[in-house]
């Protein structure tokens, strides 16, 4: 059984996938206009070919128009993914640390959770638990844990560029990969948490 904090995520990445959807209906619509103004409607054959892209997948292409929904799509997937860390953070220090502290809230209140989703940041999130390396041993078919590393900095440095202005291209391809990368990431943050709170405390904390 996932953790809440998983969960919520996977729901939350819907939010993406419909950006994405949306590129699609975007990118059909304007090859369609273009077919449109360069063929006219003089005969059928030209407005058959204004419809078909209308109907079927665009294929390769990023126009200008689409930029905007690809910077968002990983804008709103590094909030997403940061909420992720901060909710399992906050689910795991309930398991580990309920009925032995005073106040479970002041720990997490002071746990430095509004940082970007760095590895460096992760692992200093969840060493304040106990956890050495959160990262130790977590990979995957074509992403060794070295990958990962780099993964999430070359994520967060382009996070920083959309958000602060910086002139830079995102191509869809981008986007999904990442959408990829971190649901992976979570499944296996949270499978990992699962088993070594089960040692900590005796029983499966989800």
């Amino acid at each position: 059984m996932p953790s809440k904090a998983l969960t919520s995520f996977e729901f939350r990445l819907k939010e993406i996938e419909q950006l994405l959807e949306a590129h699609k209906l975007l990118l059909q619509y304007y090859k369609a206009a273009a077919a449109r103004k360069n063929l006219g409607w003089g005969n059928l054959q030209n407005a058959l070919e204004v419809f078909k892209h209308l109907v079927t997948a665009p294929g390769p292409g990023r126009p200008p128009q689409v930029q905007a929904l690809n910077k968002a799509a990983i804008a709103l997937l590094s909030g997403h993914l940061q909420g992720f860390i901060t909710d399992l953070y906050s689910e795991a220090a309930s398991k580990i640390l309920t009925g032995h502290v005073s106040s479970l809230q002041a720990v997490t209140n002071t746990a430095p959770t509004r940082r970007n989703p760095s590895s460096q940041n992760i692992k200093w999130l969840f060493a304040t638990l106990g956890f050495k390396d959160i990262f130790a041993g977590i990979s995957w078919q074509k992403c060794s844990n070295e990958m990962l590393h780099k993964r999430l900095k070359d994520f967060n440095e382009l996070r920083n560029k959309i958000v602060h202005g910086t002139s830079i291209s995102v191509t869809k391809t981008t986007v999904t990969s990442y959408l990829s990368s971190w649901t992976a990431l979570a499944q296996r943050l949270d499978a990992k948490l699962r088993t070594e709170i089960n040692v900590l405390t005796g029983k499966h904390p989800w």
